[in-house]
């Protein structure tokens, strides 16, 4: 058995944590410089905001309804995300991180109280230990928990646990096949050119006409609907999807310099990700991009891919690749509005394969980079950086209602009278 677990509106859930005033009240998280709306409470929903509505549309239903705004605080809810997945590994000898906000564990062999009690038991527990409400969707398949978890929130439920045949099908028969975990734009579009609508009827298709329309990955979907597993839950997530690090401006750029900067600082948190999973880059991709809502101004949308002469992770090397390709791409005369740094052909830090020339520079730049993240963690992200990623960042993102990091610096920790 497996279960899915996730955080209930997670970024507005880890607000209200620390300002329970506002339960009740309609909540919405922006993204970056405060563009789009990109988590929303039940209460927000339910006036009609939509997931990714511009903020400048919205806001006047925002006003009429006293909403609460908050800008995207990364730092608590990389923190609380962190807090909740510790809190999950004492129930399961298994555990993957799916995302900031689920995970996955595999519950087979573990239950002696029985499925229903021991779930009801985590969502009770990880509750009164983090302040966070979770839905639990339990099945034989990840394919299935994923369902049962959606269907728990459907019927407003903490956990669903599909454990027979019986419930399984009863799910299933109106269970919308566009929320199915795997179903894609693509695949929704052309299920339902054959009419298929639900999970049960989806389900019902022959195996070797899934498998000669939805490929091998579609097929194993349709194999785990039946409850046959063909995904496993691993102790780390898959490191081959990349990393990225990117954010808008709070302003157009027109100088080299400032961007620079932009792209220093996004190298610099890709080699601590890498760092932090213990792995390593093989290949870089720089971009820019110019506002494309904006039609008064030339567009321009480049991008480069570098291979890194060495696998590496460490901050020097990469800021260093980066700068030099966003050299490459840069144009004068045009409006900048974000830019962005993606590490991909990524491997374990073990499996690299050095030649007799590079050992002592990249032992001397790995030390460097490993002392830097330690007074980082002692004293507070970005207390020790590289030069180039400027010091009087006028680049910086706009955030006009960010909340206070209550959980990662001490001068914001909550104060009790």
């Amino acid at each position: 058995m497996f279960a899915h677990v996730d955080i209930n509106n997670c970024y507005v859930s880890c607000e209200r944590l620390f300002r329970p005033e506002f339960e009740g009240r309609v909540v919405v998280v922006l993204s970056n410089n405060d563009g789009c709306v990109i988590a929303r409470s039940n209460e927000a929903k339910a006036i009609g905001i939509k997931m990714a509505d511009a903020e400048f549309m919205v806001r006047e239903r925002l006003e009429e309804s006293n909403a609460v705004i908050f800008s995207s605080n990364y730092a608590l809810y990389a923190d609380m995300s962190a807090r909740l997945m510790n809190n999950l590994a004492r129930y399961t000898p298994t555990l993957m991180v799916y995302s900031i906000d689920e995970a996955f564990m595999a519950m087979g062999g573990l239950i002696e109280m029985g499925l229903d009690r021991y779930t009801a038991m985590i969502s009770h527990n990880v509750m009164r230990d983090t302040g966070l409400p979770i839905t639990i969707g339990v099945g034989p398949t990840m394919a299935l928990a994923k369902l049962a978890n959606k269907a728990a929130k459907k019927k407003k439920r903490g956990y669903l646990v599909l454990d027979d045949t019986k419930k399984i099908d009863e799910v299933m028969v109106d269970f919308p096949i566009e929320d199915v975990w795997g179903i894609g734009h693509a695949y929704y579009h052309k299920l339902t050119e054959f009419g298929i609508t639900t999970a049960q009827q989806f389900r019902e298709l022959r195996p070797d006409f899934v498998r000669q329309h939805m490929t091998i990955q579609g097929w194993r979907l349709h194999q785990e609907l039946w409850g046959i597993p063909c995904n496993v839950v691993r102790d780390v997530a898959e490191r081959s999807k990349g990393i990225e690090s990117s954010q808008s401006f709070n302003t157009y750029q027109t100088e080299l310099e400032k961007v620079e900067e932009a792209v220093a600082m996004h190298a610099s948190t890709v080699a601590l990700k890498l760092r932090q999973q213990k792995s390593m880059a093989l290949n870089l991709t720089i971009y820019l991009r110019t506002n494309k809502h904006n039609v008064k101004h030339d567009q321009y949308y480049p991008s480069i891919t570098v291979k890194v002469p060495f696998a590496a992770n460490s901050t020097h090397e990469l800021t260093r690749v980066c700068v030099q390709a966003l050299r490459a791409i840069w144009q004068p005369g045009y409006n900048y509005l974000k830019t962005g740094v993606r590490a991909t052909g990524i491997i374990p830090a073990g499996e690299v394969q050095y030649n007799m020339f590079v050992g002592h520079e990249n032992s001397r730049q790995q030390n460097l980079s490993e002392l830097m993240d330690s007074l980082n963690d002692r004293y507070g992200r970005g207390t020790l950086r590289l030069a180039a990623e400027g010091f009087d960042k006028t680049w910086k993102m706009k955030q006009d209602y960010l909340s206070k990091q209550y959980t990662t610096n001490w001068r914001e920790i909550v104060v009790t009278k």
